[in-house]
């Protein structure tokens, strides 16, 4: 019996045979056209997962490289500025030590003071600057600016949290510092006096920040043993405080407080001798009545009372005895004065050593080149030597965080730099796994084709079937 198989099975043959064949030459065209060996998923499912760690992790570099990319701008923008503000502050160093020198008149240091307020406008603008719509230099608090201007003094209103971008798993790179440990940074070094009324610290702590003015006034004058018809002349206008020793030379005519400058009296009929002003070697001043004055030689103890003020409304009477004597200001200021090397009366200024800004240390020296205490040009000198070691300790202080972001900026570079190269190497390893041999696929594309092309001849030869051929 003879086995024949039915046009039906030859056939379905054919087809699944042309099929085949066809579905092998479209593979070999995708794969030829997207440049992919991995063209879907179940092409190479293992290959597929590890094509698709790949991306991923190309993709994390990308997203790295883009954050870094971002902080680089934002650090270069700060280091620009801070070099900006650094050059301005050097500016500012050269017009102090020009109002320093003896030879400026009071007109040409209320010049330099001009200049120094128009710095520290400068200053103030560097220290708000922004990069789009955030502070620099505000900390994390970038929405308002870090500066603000409260009368003569500036606050920082930011925080001290940098500002960071994640440029790994668990890596992160600053992309600032806050403006409080550029412009702001406290150095504690102690309380300072300018020494111009012979104030001093007292034995216990002192709470604070930046500088005051403390008022040191005059209350009255006593004196002990003037005699030779002398008298004081009221005492409104003396500036002595504690006990000082008056020499009066009747044969040279002269008057000598205590080691100062001898003074020359006038005649008892002069107009001028009712009020004689006599200064000792600390510009501590005594008006005397030489009007009933009977020419002959004397010596005589004059002792000044006062008090002393934080804030120019509260007084605090003094001893002149106390080691360590409390000031309060309504600010939460607490300063603590030993009175007993006191000897005349002015406005004394006291700093917090190492926790001035830059701002106020500007401000603290137009009110000096402005002479806003009407100082003696030896005092104004002392006034401003001693602003002009803050102000070197803050510029020093922007110097160094320039420094700084220079360092984080070229971090910033190497990174990218270093984002790129790992993106290069992925790309390597996922083109290996993904990437078609176009050698070898396009040695399938001809044999695929050249098979289908045999089948299709095949195919044809087996069906053609005759009538005959369908009736055996």
């Amino acid at each position: 019996m003879s086995i024949r198989p039915t046009q039906q099975a030859v056939f379905s043959q054919i087809d699944r045979g042309m099929l085949e064949n066809f579905s092998r030459l479209v593979r070999a065209q995708e794969q030829i056209s997207s440049g992919k060996r991995i063209v879907t998923p179940s092409d190479d499912p293992v290959g597929a997962s590890q094509a698709l760690a790949f991306k991923r992790q190309i993709a994390a570099a990308d997203r790295n490289k883009t954050s870094v990319q971002g902080a680089r701008v934002m650090l270069d923008t700060a280091s620009s500025l801070l070099q900006d503000g650094g050059g301005t502050l050097s500016e500012a160093r050269a017009v102090l030590l020009q109002a320093m020198n003896g030879t400026q008149s009071d007109d040409d240091r209320r010049l330099f003071a001009g200049s120094i307020d128009l710095i520290r406008d400068r200053m103030i603008e560097v220290g708000n600057s922004r990069a789009g719509n955030r502070y620099l230099f505000a900390g994390t608090a970038t929405d308002s600016a870090p500066f603000v201007e409260s009368g003569d003094s500036v606050r920082y209103s930011g925080n001290n949290q940098s500002q960071n971008v994640r440029v790994g798993e668990d890596a992160r790179l600053m992309s600032t510092i806050s403006g409080g440990e550029i412009f702001a940074l406290e150095q504690r070094t102690g309380t300072q006096f300018s020494g111009l009324t012979g104030l001093a610290s007292g034995t216990s702590a002192d709470q604070g920040t930046g500088y005051r003015y403390v008022s040191v006034r005059h209350d009255s004058t006593a004196a002990s043993g003037l005699s030779s018809g002398l008298a004081l002349a009221g005492g409104a206008n003396d500036s002595i405080l504690g006990a000082h020793t008056l020499v009066i030379d009747g044969v040279a005519g002269t008057a000598q407080l205590d080691n100062g400058a001898l003074v020359h009296f006038p005649a008892t009929t002069a107009s001028t001798a009712g009020d004689v002003v006599v200064t000792n070697e600390h510009g501590a001043e005594v008006h005397i009545d030489f009007s009933a004055y009977d020419g002959t030689s004397s010596s005589a103890t004059l002792t000044g009372a006062g008090s002393v003020s934080l804030d120019g409304t509260t007084w605090t009477s003094m001893a002149l005895t106390e080691p360590d004597l409390e000031l309060t200001s309504a600010d939460g200021t607490v300063l603590h004065l030993d009175t007993r090397g006191l000897h005349r009366a002015g406005v004394e200024l006291v700093t917090f050593g190492g926790t001035v800004n830059v701002f106020d240390v500007l401000q603290g020296i137009s009110n000096d080149m402005n002479n806003v205490h009407d100082l003696s040009p030896r005092d104004l000198r002392e006034r401003l030597d001693m602003w002009l070691g803050e102000l070197d300790r803050n510029h020093e202080n922007i110097q160094i965080a320039t420094g700084e972001l220079g360092s984080l900026s070229q971090r910033a570079t190497g990174l990218e730099e270093s984002f790129d190269e790992q993106g290069v190497q992925i790309q390597g390893l996922l083109s290996d796994v993904e990437d078609v041999d176009f050698s070898k696929v396009v040695l399938d594309l001809n044999r695929a084709e050249q098979t289908l092309q045999l089948a299709q001849a095949t195919s044809m030869r087996l069906l053609q079937n005759s009538l005959l051929n369908f009736l055996r």
